[in-house]
């Protein structure tokens, strides 16, 4: 192919080239040299996707969480996503959830249990108020989500471990009064997010092996309670529950959860469980909650949706 040459110019970043040809080479020769090369682009866009130490995802919208900074008083909200990339949790029991929890009072148990996620970086939105917020997207799998629907002691128990990824990896304190908004599974821009492929963040394992969850020695109680209306006749401006919790010392040992007509309540170490249906829907942003260490009494005041 003597007279005719061939000039191959690459871009700045390699990934690209341009090809062109000087004199009067044949289709057959053009279209060879063209194969050759595009063949060698192939095989080195493939080695730079096995070089890589993360692969691209993009998340499947869940839920939305509602809370805010409290160093700034910002809206915050939290997209919970899923993929299919991400492990499944180990499958346990309510029981043994509460188990475990109660082991992380004591310094000498070793706890392993691992939720396996990925906490994305801080997005700037636009609310539906029109004002500027942060939002945070969290990729779980399917089944996990699915897990946590359908409970409100492990929905609970994932909200504080996501908050506890949050405020190790963005140092941001999150308020622990948050919402969970109706009918809205996502704030925001579904954006890919780069996911580790050797370890993903996983919450609460220990650095030793044991087994997760050994024999459950006292039964899960219910606690005595009472729920009254004010007023007591019409439709109620709100209910008052008063809650007995008898050798519980400290409000860190509760866990409140308040649903749009459910009520549950958590605590440890002495293994309380309450999970009652409301005939009223409420106005979760307003409720409040206020426990007696000396009477051991949990007084939950729920605001009423009006008719």
């Amino acid at each position: 192919i003597n007279r005719h040459s061939l000039i191959l110019t690459l871009s700045n970043n390699f990934n690209e080239f341009n090809i062109n040809f000087v004199g009067n080479l044949d289709d057959e020769l053009q279209n060879m040299y063209k194969n050759l090369l595009l063949n060698s682009q192939a095989q080195d866009e493939d080695k730079e996707k096995e070089e890589k130490p993360w692969s691209s995802v993009k998340p499947t919208p869940g839920c939305c969480i509602k809370t805010k900074n409290l160093a700034t008083n910002e809206k915050v909200f939290i997209n919970v996503c899923t993929s299919s990339t991400i492990p499944i949790a180990e499958s346990i029991t309510e029981n043994e959830l509460i188990s475990m929890l109660d082991k992380l009072e004591n310094p000498d148990e070793i706890v392993n249990y691992r939720i396996p996620m990925s906490i994305g970086e801080a997005h700037a939105e636009i609310d539906n108020q029109g004002k500027g917020c942060i939002a945070y997207d969290v990729i779980i799998n399917p089944n996990y989500l699915h897990t946590i629907n359908n409970s409100k002691v492990f929905f609970g128990f994932f909200m504080s471990v996501v908050f506890e990824g949050l405020s190790q990896k963005y140092q941001i304190e999150l308020d622990r009064n948050w919402i969970l908004l109706r009918n809205k599974k996502f704030l925001g821009r579904i954006e890919d997010q780069n996911i580790r492929k050797r370890n993903l963040i996983q919450e609460m394992q220990s650095t030793q092996n044991k087994p997760l969850i050994s024999e459950i020695k006292e039964n899960i109680k219910k606690p005595k309670f009472e729920i009254v209306r004010e007023p007591e006749t019409g439709h109620p401006d709100f209910l008052v529950a008063e809650i007995q919790l008898p050798g519980v010392k400290k409000a860190s040992s509760i866990l409140v959860d308040i649903g749009e007509d459910r009520l549950v309540i958590c605590t440890r170490p002495k293994q309380y469980l309450l999970d009652v249906f409301l005939p009223y829907d409420l106005l979760q942003e307003e409720c409040g909650s206020q426990f007696d260490v000396s009477s051991s009494c949990l007084t939950i005041t729920m605001p009423v949706q009006p008719q």
